[in-house]
């Protein structure tokens, strides 16, 4: 660590109320996300998001030196901008996606950000040695800003608004669903249909496996590194690359269903409902009992990588699961839905990290047994939520999405 780097004395209730205070932002802002990406388009309300996140990223070394508190504040801040991130990109997806490649369109999006894990990861140990912990902060912030511009550039809110596409192009796109295709009639965005979103069993399956599996991810995202180092006694730069490998694991086997998912459903080997519900089950029970065996090798970090690297791996299975079945169950809503599933989904980014802090605080608090108790719960957490989608479940179309901005065509 640079000899110029401050450092801060923040106990581990602090830190976890930091890596928290995150999603008080993120959390209120999803349904109003919903909306703007409805009303905008996925486009300029997602760039924004990014962008003002990559600006409070900068002053983020600034606020340290005053006060955790102002920690806090900007950590709060950057939930609210990046609330609206995957409500506007499940609006783009419902677009961009033609039915029969709708799975690997989405998880090839999705497997970004563990991609930028591994990168974040692999790479900040270095930037924190020999450059100072803050330039990690404005490397990344760099970054976004570039990644803005290129954004803003290329990408558009819909087929039909993009210049270069070609008929059979947008035939292709607009045209291969099943039983819906979007209108580009111009005409205002219909009312959400709330109630019967909000007594849809298939919509609370999606739910409470997004609930489950983000109870998971956060656990394990957050604090990972704090295991690797207080219990494998890795140092900083080794933190960082064995941390990274769950994440490219994580990678793999996302873009990976995501191809098998469509495979399956395209030759008819499994229903849409049949799909989702198999990859959600094994991308749940593998990563569950992986877990919680960690708890049980000790000291021994070639054990413990490899399980954790399970663990997150196969989770990725689940990003051909829930993360796409707000798709299957509404075009019209999808952004909608997924802003209400991410709301109430993303309830374990605060108490997750608070519950971890409070069971490793104090002077033992950072004990095999302690993590062994924060494994069990993760996993008990995700098999259960996962038995809920597994009965409730389902990938047809919605009679309520019939209500929206999408009609009937023959299949």
């Amino acid at each position: 660590m640079s000899l110029q780097s401050p450092r801060f004395e923040w106990d581990s209730t602090i830190q976890g109320h930091i890596l928290g205070s995150y999603f008080y932002g993120y959390i209120v802002a999803q349904i109003p996300g919903g909306w703007l990406a409805r009303r905008f388009g996925g486009k300029l309300p997602f760039g924004l998001g990014i962008l003002i996140a990559g600006i409070l990223t900068v002053i983020t070394p600034i606020a340290s030196g005053y006060h955790y508190g102002a920690v806090i504040a900007i950590r709060v801040a950057e939930g609210l901008s990046t609330a609206i991130c995957f409500p506007a990109l499940h609006h783009l997806l419902s677009k961009w996606s033609p039915s029969r490649e709708r799975t690997r369109m989405s998880t090839l999006v999705a497997a970004g950000a563990p991609i930028g894990n591994v990168v974040v990861l692999g790479v900040s140990g270095f930037i924190g040695d020999y450059l100072g912990w803050e330039y990690i902060f404005y490397v990344y912030s760099g970054v976004t800003g570039f990644w803005f511009i290129l954004f803003q550039v290329f990408v558009y809110n819909s087929p039909s608004e993009h210049p270069g596409i070609t008929d059979d192009e947008l035939k292709l796109i607009t045209g291969s669903a099943e039983k819906i295709t979007t209108n580009t009639d111009p005409k205002p965005s219909p009312p959400v249909p709330w109630r019967r979103i909000l007594t849809s069993l298939p919509v609370w399956a999606i739910v409470f496996a997004h609930f489950g599996q983000n109870w998971g991810n956060y656990t394990l995202l957050t604090n990972l590194p704090t295991y690797m180092r207080n219990i494998l006694n890795f140092e900083l730069s080794a933190n960082g690359v064995f941390s990274a490998l769950p994440h490219l694991a994580l990678w793999i086997f996302s873009v990976s269903s995501g191809y098998a998912s469509d495979y399956l459903r395209h030759h008819k080997y499994l229903s849409t409902t049949n799909c989702r519900k198999l990859f959600n089950t094994v991308g749940n029970l593998i990563p569950a009992v992986a877990l919680i065996t960690v708890g049980y090798v000790g000291c021994d970090w070639v054990a413990a990588v490899t399980l954790l690297t399970v663990s997150v791996g196969f989770s990725g299975l689940t990003q051909s699961s829930y993360q796409v079945n707000s798709l299957d169950l509404s075009l019209a809503f999808a952004s909608t839905i997924f802003s209400f599933s991410n709301t109430i989904a993303n309830v374990p980014g605060i108490i997750s990290p608070y519950s971890v802090g409070l069971i490793t605080a104090g002077p033992d608090g950072q004990s095999v047994l302690n993590w062994q108790i924060i494994f069990y719960l993760s996993g008990g957490i995700r098999i259960f939520t996962m038995i809920v989608y597994g009965i409730f479940a389902s990938g047809e179309v919605a009679p309520w999405n019939y209500a929206g901005d999408l009609e009937v065509v023959n299949k």
